[in-house]
């Protein structure tokens, strides 16, 4: 082909896309065409203004989707950092009403004894690791009172005693420790003497040395003796959850469950001064203490 075709042809193409653009103009306006195959361009050109309407459509949409998308996702990345920052109010408020109400159970409980003790509050602050279940630091210490021997409870019941004081540390000997032994009663019948030993054990202790026909019965509430002057007696230790005939038939055991949650103390009292045993009070209100 010779390049005067090539240019022929050129000129003719351009003259093609003109008129098709003309024609597209004219029938998007619906404006009538001045020749008399205006309807069979009109059907010629349709499916042209279809496809470019439908391409400038979808493009549109394209662009639409990831504007739309990136406006949800800052708005879902906004809807997450207020939940989380409610989750946390609401944590935080909760935090508060457990705090508030152990404060209030405690507060009531050094009102309820006043009658018997002069007690001293101090904060657990910290656990030996190699010894969980044996003793608990406490902060406060011989500045203010506090000595080797003294007895520590909760408002639940009986924590342990003071092995060691500094000027405002003390560390306490709990009652889970393997080492400790608290002479101890059954309360509901007054005459049922034994010894609670640690376990080594969260939530597990054992009272031995009971007769093994000594009345003794899941249910029933154990408190201290007071025999061997260590612990003021009447102070709440646990709850008979098993009784045991021990191997030789002579004497039984009780597993007890104790009243205090040793895994979760933040407060303690200390016993710094015995001013009326528990004991002696619930001799008065209803009988004789045997024991």
């Amino acid at each position: 082909m010779t390049t005067k075709k090539k240019i022929l042809i050129g000129v003719f193409i351009a003259i093609g896309i003109i008129a098709t653009l003309q024609i597209m103009v004219a029938t998007g306006r619906d404006q009538a065409l001045p020749f008399p195959l205006s309807r069979v361009t009109r059907e010629v050109a349709a499916p042209v203004q279809k496809g470019l309407a439908f391409l400038a459509k979808e493009t549109s949409n394209f662009f639409a989707y990831f504007s739309s998308n990136k406006e949800l996702r800052l708005a879902n990345e906004e809807m997450t950092r207020k939940i989380t920052q409610l989750e946390e109010q609401l944590f935080t408020i909760k935090e508060q009403e457990t705090e508030n109400e152990r404060l209030r159970s405690l507060l009531g409980y050094k009102e309820t004894k006043a009658q018997n003790y002069n007690l001293v509050m101090a904060k657990v602050i910290g656990r030996d690791p190699g010894s969980w279940y044996q003793t608990i630091i406490i902060d406060k210490g011989t500045n203010q009172g506090l000595s080797r021997g003294m007895t520590v409870v909760n408002h639940d019941g009986l924590v342990g005693t003071i092995i060691n004081s500094t000027n405002n540390i003390s560390e306490v000997s709990i009652l889970l420790d393997t080492e400790c032994a608290v002479g101890a009663r059954v309360f509901e019948n007054r005459i049922t003497p034994g010894v609670v030993v640690g376990t080594g054990r969260d939530g597990i202790l054992n009272m031995i040395h009971l007769p093994h026909d000594a009345p003794v019965i899941p249910g029933q509430t154990v408190v201290t003796s007071g025999l061997g002057g260590m612990y003021p007696r009447g102070i709440r230790i646990g709850t008979v959850a098993e009784v045991k005939i021990e191997p030789s038939g002579l004497m039984k055991t009780a597993s007890i469950k104790p009243f205090v949650d040793f895994a979760r103390l933040e407060e303690v009292f200390v016993i710094v001064e015995v001013i009326n045993p528990e004991a002696d009070i619930d001799s008065e209100a209803g009988g004789e203490d045997n024991t």
